[in-house]
């Protein structure tokens, strides 16, 4: 059989009433930025979506310091800014979702997930490939392998390896946070596939990225950019 590619599959064609579409997201404020369009438009076709948040964010200190006017940042405070962002995934999901939408958090160490990929440690692995097998998922969506942050880059590498053990029949796709500096100085996007979002898509994902209060005190601006009218995939060979 001939793998699927980019010239004869639309992601905007996988979002129908059946779907079952798995977002690996690093971090709260991923499924928002990366994936809050396709949120919308996949529940609105009648599809079911479900969210893994890998880590809380906690290692977050800059972002803390001037939220928190604190410079010090113990193990306490970490855990407690952790609660907090992942409450704000909560309510970014509720907001897109209306409560349709189930999601986990695996509380895995911020800023470690390269490390424990790295050393063939479980990490998210147990996780993923549980929610493939019990769910099966028509869909996954996971972050860029070409990703700057390493823990999208290690989702990534989580993900597909939890595709290939389980064999699940499912489509994959990425979705680009911190581009590559090649791409931002050429203002260059190389995803193979987007979604359009109307206004009102739009406005709510918006809405969704704002709620990551302790993200937008430093990152606004750039945040914002992400609640374009084009959210941008690409699909993924597994091999």
């Amino acid at each position: 059989m001939e793998a699927p590619s980019a010239s004869t599959v639309r992601l905007k064609d996988q979002l129908h009433a059946g779907a079952k579409i798995a977002v690996l997201a690093p971090h709260p404020d991923d499924e928002s930025l990366g994936t809050g369009g396709l949120i919308q438009q996949a529940l609105a076709a009648g599809a079911e979506v479900r969210v893994i948040f890998v880590t809380d964010g906690d290692n977050n200190p800059w972002p803390q310091r001037f939220v928190e006017r604190r410079w010090f940042i113990d193990a306490p405070e970490r855990a407690r800014w952790g609660a907090r962002r992942r409450a704000e995934g909560q309510h970014a999901l509720q907001l897109l979702g209306c409560g349709k939408v189930r999601s986990e958090s695996l509380g895995l160490p911020d800023a470690g997930i390269l490390a424990l990929w790295e050393e063939d440690l479980p990490g998210p692995r147990p996780a993923f490939e549980n929610l493939l097998r019990a769910w099966k998922p028509t869909l996954v969506i996971v972050p860029s392998e070409i990703d700057r942050h390493p823990d999208h880059q290690a989702t990534h590498f989580y993900g597909l390896d939890a595709v290939r053990t389980t064999g699940v029949h499912c489509l994959v796709y990425s979705y680009l946070i911190h581009r590559p500096w090649s791409q931002k100085v050429m203002r260059r996007h190389l995803a193979s596939d987007q979604l359009e979002l109307t206004e009102t898509e739009r406005l709510l994902k918006l809405d969704a990225i704002r709620c990551h209060h302790t993200q937008m005190a430093l990152s606004g601006g750039r945040f914002s950019e992400f609640a374009s009218r084009e959210e941008r995939y690409t699909l993924v060979q597994i091999t």
